[in-house]
């Protein structure tokens, strides 16, 4: 029996803790500035197009190697020459714009030519490059000439790299075209392979193997398996081989897929099949010319950015549909079952959440969307320092500027006013973009999310002089090793990954496979995988992920080693900007003028916050004893 004292006791506890809960709540709601979006801000004081880097031509080109200063240097450092990069192969090829990107992205001059004859013609009035990446189309392999100019050229310490390899026939009757590319002999014309083995140490993320063991992985099984076979030279170094059906090939005698034959100073790399065709090519030339040097350093983004597209919805809509499969409406779905799904999910990763607003679907029914369903979820969403963008799409999937206009009178009446930083645009072409831009309360809109596009190959860039354009890198609801593989080359060339989730399948679904409770499972594969291989890049959110492109796309550099130390320079982007280190065997011992962080074995993500940086290496064997 509770004593009268006890139940006083008991009663006031009880009063103080529902008083301070209460009390809590509230001052949290005031603090809580949701009709304010911290993510907006005038897109006119950022840098624009007009700050973009651009790469040169070898003729005529002169610039600064010393885009910082430094008073009192102890010792000079020589700093190394900008890159100079020759493509050859015809302007439209499936490799032109690609390596062009690559260019302009690591800061390197580029010269192009449609066939070798024409580089060998112009030669002495650029000068050597120092690396020559090459559509096969662009050399006539049954002239002799053009294979020893080749030859030459590696002799001359200059790197060869070939997107892919001319066809067989070739290979089988020239012998010069073998001993180039490192090729003993041909096993067979064509072989299909049951997946790949893609070693560490070239991709970021380390080693992985896309082999689809279980009947249920069979669907993750979409890269290019059928290619020929051919016996490889002893000394070749492999990247990645093929893993055969035939279970008695020792694992030595896989069919290589990417490998690389060294000449004393150069080194001649072949990619046998399609695997450069696309942006993928992007990290895939990254990684080579991380293994041309004794030390690499370039720049990357440093963003890793999730976007629920069509998330959340307001709007009581496809109400007997939602009954059927899920007996609630769309938004009592989004709110109880798929907002805890993704906070528990994501709750221990660092990747930036950016949620594209749809404040209706269908503008044809009479569901109007609800005002405090707004309210709640950019009150969540503030407290979760979660990014509230807009999505440009109805349930037609027709982006267009009459759906802003509705979007813009609905906010303005439920919050006054509210300024969107970042657009969800899918897609849609560039112009209407751009008219859409144009709209009423859109003027706030500095970076647009638009969709992969694999004949597309600007990844980060500007879609207008204000306005950068960041494209999805990954599907999060179709996990497949073909994403994973363009996810390790985006993570390499650029510390860069932008996954979408297309929410309004779920609000639509067509067929069962559109379920939530079916698409979470690639939810939770796809953020567990990316997000275990990546570790050490920062989480962003649209807009913050906006920033970085700005800076990234506006920086010059400059960089030497004298001894242990690598000094590097910068121009002034008015913030902190990011660069990939990657060793052999040599781990980072201290940094002057900015921070480091170990990416894995031999790689470093810099932190540069100084225009002038000063890198200190020791031999790895070394870091153990610090």
């Amino acid at each position: 029996m509770i004593s009268r004292r006890n139940y006083f006791t008991i009663t006031i506890m009880m009063f103080v803790i529902f008083f301070l809960c209460m009390f809590i709540n509230n001052l949290k709601d005031t603090w809580n500035d949701y009709s304010v979006n911290a993510y907006a801000e005038d897109a006119s004081g950022c840098p624009s197009q007009v700050n973009l880097y651009m790469p040169g031509s070898f003729e005529g080109v002169h610039r600064s190697q010393n885009p910082g200063t430094k008073e009192n240097e102890e010792e000079e450092t020589e700093m190394v020459p900008r890159r100079k990069v020759v493509y050859i192969g015809a302007p439209d090829g499936v490799f032109a714009d690609m390596v062009y990107e690559w260019a302009v992205y690591t800061k390197g001059d580029i010269a192009r030519y449609t066939a070798l004859s024409s580089f060998q013609e112009a030669e002495e009035e650029t000068g050597p490059a120092e690396l020559l990446v090459i559509d096969p189309a662009g050399v006539r392999w049954e002239q002799e000439e053009e294979l020893r100019f080749l030859a030459d050229c590696v002799e001359q310490g200059i790197h060869l790299v070939f997107c892919r390899l001319p066809e067989v026939s070739v290979i089988e009757n020239s012998e010069q075209a073998r001993n180039l590319l490192g090729i003993r002999n041909i096993a067979e014309a064509e072989t299909r392979v049951e997946g790949l083995h893609l070693y560490g140490g070239f991709l970021l993320g380390g080693e992985m193997v896309y082999h689809a063991l279980e009947e249920e992985d069979q669907k993750y099984q979409d890269l290019e398996l059928t290619f020929p076979w051919y016996r490889l030279e002893a000394g070749v170094k492999v990247y990645m081989k093929g893993i055969p059906e035939d279970e008695s090939v020792k694992p030595e005698s896989y069919p290589a897929v990417i490998w690389r034959k060294s000449f004393g100073t150069a080194y001649v790399f072949a990619v046998n099949g399609g695997y450069m065709e696309g942006i993928t090519g992007m990290g895939i030339l990254s990684a080579m010319s991380a293994d041309m040097y004794s030390y690499e350093l370039y720049p990357v983004v440093n963003a890793q950015s999730m976007v629920f597209a069509g998330y959340p919805v307001l709007a009581d809509e496809n109400r007997e549909v939602m009954e059927k499969y899920y007996s609630r409406s769309v938004k009592q779905l989004f709110q109880e079952t798929l907002w805890p799904g993704i906070m528990t999910t994501l709750q221990d990763q660092d990747i930036g959440l950016t949620c594209m607003l749809a404040p209706q679907y269908d503008y044809q029914d009479d569901n109007a969307p609800d005002s405090e369903q707004l309210k709640y979820y950019l009150k969540i969403f503030n407290e979760q320092s979660v990014e509230t963008g807009l999505y440009g799409f109805d349930k037609s999937d027709i982006f267009g500027m009459w759906k802003f206009k509705e979007d813009q009178a609905f906010i303005r009446e439920a919050l006054g006013s509210y300024r969107f930083s970042s657009l969800y645009a899918g897609d849609a072409e560039d112009e209407a973009i751009t008219e859409a831009l144009e709209e009423d309360g859109m003027a706030s809109v500095k970076t647009v999310v638009t969709a992969f596009d694999e004949n597309r190959q600007d990844v980060v860039g500007f879609l207008s002089e204000q306005v950068t354009r960041q494209r999805i890198t990954a599907d999060g609801l179709n996990y497949s090793f073909r994403g994973d593989f363009l996810a390790r080359s985006m993570e390499t060339a650029l510390g860069y990954l932008n996954i979408s989730f297309d929410m309004s399948r779920v609000a639509y679904p067509e067929t069962e496979e559109d379920l939530w409770e079916k698409l979470a499972l690639d939810f939770a594969k796809t953020a567990g995988a990316y997000e275990e291989d990546f570790q050490g890049f920062s989480g962003t959110t649209a807009s913050e992920c906006d920033a970085r492109i700005r800076r990234f796309l506006q920086l010059d550099y400059a960089y030497g080693r004298t001894g242990d130390r690598i000094r590097l320079e910068t121009n002034d982007t008015g913030g902190a900007v990011w660069f990939i280190l990657r060793t052999h065997h040599e781990a980072v011992k201290e940094m002057e003028g900015g921070s480091f962080r170990q990416l894995e074995e031999d790689a470093y993500l810099i932190q540069v916050e100084d225009r002038d940086v000063m890198i200190t290496l020791e031999p790895s064997e070394k870091r153990y004893y610090y």
